[in-house]
């Protein structure tokens, strides 16, 4: 591969088939392979990797966020910005290869991006919530969701064998996704490790009842039931449908006549109700499996002062 012929749409090619493919989840080297060939290579490809200029890149950003939507209009602001990672990333790779000189990428500066406003529950519109939506099927799912702050995938990959009955305690192990061309597939949790959520008694009975439910259905079914182990699970075993579940769930938030929050600020609601109620940042970062605790502390700022405030004064009273 020469480095002075070499088009930036080839090395992409190159970049995604020997960097990206086996070092990558099949999601993410999914939406690098989108943001390549239907974005980055009709606009910049054509461009010799070594002639490459910072300024290539801000006029492509510029026109991304005025007309770079398929249809119509312009692409977000964070949509823009993941484009500028996979370009920096994909050029700084090409450097270690001795193939540039310099990564032109870390001298353009990304949009702006607008930090969206965390929405989420207090203790009384999750109590409306669950009761109006205890007669769903997907109930216990919404239950587990706010009484542990799991993810959606991991909430649907959720094993038997991942639950410590004795003791209360969850293991997150793995992840159900979605996979262009594969369907539903199962992958490590986010954070790439696995983790433990120790769990109220009564979620636990709630889990007996599902088990044994499951167990019924199973001598019901006979053959007819494919036994993934799953907590949650289709009547005949297979994983849950995310978006049949979102469908539902939206359903029932309508009826609740609650303010809308998305499925993941459930993960949001339980992480803020804890914090609130005092419980030390760290065990809400091991609960919601967070690979510092800095990340915790950055995502519920928006919790904190309030804490101080309430400290401030709980300090008050000790040395009137």
């Amino acid at each position: 591969m020469s480095q002075s012929e070499i088009s930036l749409s080839d090395y992409l090619d190159y970049w995604l088939e020997n960097h990206a493919k086996p070092n990558t989840a099949q999601r993410t080297y999914e939406n690098y392979q989108y943001m390549i060939n239907v974005h980055l290579k009709p606009v910049l490809g054509h461009i010799k990797i070594s002639k490459l200029q910072p300024s290539h890149l801000q006029e492509y950003y510029a026109q991304k966020l005025s007309n770079g939507k398929i249809d119509e209009g312009g692409l977000s602001a964070q949509s823009v910005k993941h484009h500028h990672r996979l370009i920096f990333k994909a050029l700084k790779d090409a450097g270690k290869w001795q193939l540039i000189v310099r990564n032109v990428a870390g001298a353009v500066t990304p949009p702006k991006t607008r930090k969206v406003e965390m929405q989420t529950w207090d203790n009384e519109q999750v109590k409306t919530f669950l009761d109006v939506s205890k007669d769903s099927t997907y109930f216990p799912i919404y239950l587990t969701a706010i009484n542990t702050g799991m993810r959606r995938g991991e909430l649907l990959g959720l094993r038997w064998q991942d639950i410590d009955f004795e003791n209360n305690i969850i293991y997150v192990r793995q992840s159900l996704q979605g996979v262009k061309k594969e369907g539903l597939t199962f992958k490590e949790p986010k954070s790439g490790r696995s983790r433990s959520i120790t769990i109220t008694s009564s979620l636990t009975k709630e889990f007996k009842k599902i088990y044994k439910q499951q167990l019924e259905t199973k001598l019901l079914l006979g053959q007819g039931y494919q036994d993934l182990d799953l907590v949650f699970a289709q009547r005949n075993g297979k994983p849950i449908q995310p978006t049949e579940m979102a469908r539902n769930y939206r359903k029932m938030v309508d009826i609740s006549g609650l303010p809308y929050i998305r499925f993941h600020d459930l993960r949001h609601t339980h992480a803020t109700l804890l914090l609130k109620q005092g419980v030390h940042p760290k065990v809400v970062s091991e609960r919601l499996g967070h690979s510092t605790i800095g990340i915790t502390m950055d995502t519920y700022t928006y919790v904190l002062p309030n804490m101080q405030k309430e400290a401030a004064q709980l300090l008050e009273q000790l040395i009137k």
